[in-house]
C-alpha cells in the first residue's frame, strides 16, 4: 500500500507518517515545504502548497492521500489569517476537485477540529457531526472560522472516490514528554523541572473552567487507520471518546502523577483564545457504530511515571 501525506513537520503530518511508515508493506511518500526533521519516509517531494501544483498523475498513485497541513492550530504562534484561510479552506479543497479530475480511485483523509462548535454555554453536552458544522453559535476567531467553512464543503461533498473527514478533539501525545508551548508539554516540563530540583519559575495557567474532551494522538491515528482497513462509508465522522473534563482538572491530575503540590494561585494568569467556550466535546456514536470502539485512555494511563 502507499500513502501520501500532504504536510510535513506539523505534529499531525509527523505523526502520521511515523505510524505507517513503521507498518511492514507500506510506502509513505511525504509533500511539504520542507524535508522531514527527525522522521523518515519512503519519498519526499518538495512543493510549496501556496504557490506550487502538485503534481497529480503522482499524486493518485496512492491509495491514500491524507491532507494533514494547516495553519493556526497552536495559538501560542502567530499566524497569518490569510495564511489560515489558504492551507485550512482554499487548498485542500482544491486538492478534492483535481482528484475527481483526475480520476483518483483511492480513499482521500482530512480533519476537522471540535473549534468549529463556537462559543456555548454547555456543561457536558455531546454535539454531533452536523451540530459540529452547521453550528450557528459564533467562532473565536479565524482558525474556528477557516475549519468551520472547510468541514461544511466536506458536509456536502460528493466524489467517485472515497472520502473521510475526521472532526478532531483536543489531542495530547506520548511524545508530550518532551518540551513545548502546548498546554501538557508546558505542564509537563515544569513538573519535570520541579522534581529534578531546578529552579524554575511557576506556571501560569486560564481559570481552567473550560470543558475539554482529550484524546491521545496514537489512538486518533490508529482510529483512522482502522477506517482506512475496514473501507467505512464516505462521510464527516467525529473521532469521540477519551475522555471529558475540565482544564484545571487535568492540570491537576497531571500534578498528582508528579506528586507535586497544585497551587490556586497557578490559575486565572492567562487568557486563552478559546476561554469563551464553555464546553468543546463531540459525540463519536456514529463512528462507533462503524468501528465497534474509540480511544479510551485514560490520562494516567499516558503519562503514568
Amino acid at each position: 500500500m502507499k500513502i501520501a501525506i500532504i504536510g510535513a513537520n506539523g505534529m499531525l503530518s509527523i505523526a502520521l507518517t511515523k505510524y505507517f511508515y513503521a507498518q511492514p508493506d507500506i510506502t509513505v511518500d511525504v509533500y511539504g515545504l520542507e524535508a522531514p526533521n527527525g522522521y523518515e519516509c519512503t519519498n519526499f517531494y518538495k512543493v510549496n502548497l501556496l504557490t506550487d501544483r502538485l503534481n497529480y498523475p503522482q499524486l493518485i498513485s496512492a491509495d491514500v492521500i491524507v491532507y494533514a497541513s494547516g495553519a493556526g492550530v497552536q495559538a501560542a504562534l502567530q499566524t497569518d489569517s490569510s495564511l489560515m484561510y489558504a492551507l485550512n479552506v482554499n487548498i485542500p479543497i482544491e486538492v478534492t476537485l483535481q482528484l475527481k479530475k483526475h480520476n483518483f480511485k483511492g480513499i482521500y483523509v482530512s480533519f476537522g477540529s471540535y473549534m468549529e462548535i463556537g462559543l456555548n454555554c454547555e456543561d457536558y453536552k455531546a454535539f454531533t457531526e452536523d451540530e459540529v458544522i452547521c453550528s450557528s453559535l459564533p467562532v473565536t476567531n479565524d482558525y474556528g472560522l477557516s475549519k468551520r467553512l472547510y468541514s461544511r464543503y466536506m458536509k456536502d461533498f460528493s466524489a467517485n472516490y472515497t472520502f473521510y473527514h475526521f472532526i478532531l478533539p483536543n489531542i495530547f501525545s506520548e511524545d508530550d514528554m518532551k518540551p513545548g508551548t502546548r498546554l501538557v508539554p508546558y505542564t509537563l516540563q515544569y513538573l519535570q523541572d520541579y522534581n529534578a530540583g531546578k529552579d524554575s519559575q511557576s506556571p501560569s495557567f486560564s481559570a481552567g473552567t473550560q470543558i475539554r474532551q482529550f484524546i491521545t494522538l496514537e489512538e486518533m491515528i490508529q482510529t483512522v487507520d482502522r477506517a482506512i482497513y475496514r473501507q467505512i462509508p464516505s462521510g464527516v465522522y467525529n473521532i469521540g471518546g477519551g475522555e471529558l473534563l475540565s482544564i484545571r482538572n487535568l492540570i491537576e491530575r497531571l500534578f498528582a502523577i508528579y506528586n507535586v503540590p497544585c497551587k490556586n494561585e497557578f490559575f486565572g494568569q492567562e487568557v486563552r483564545r478559546d476561554g469563551d467556550i464553555k464546553s468543546l466535546n463531540i459525540d463519536g456514536k456514529k463512528l462507533k457504530k462503524e468501528l465497534g470502539l474509540l480511544p479510551n485512555l485514560k490520562i494516567e494511563d499516558i503519562f503514568k511515571l
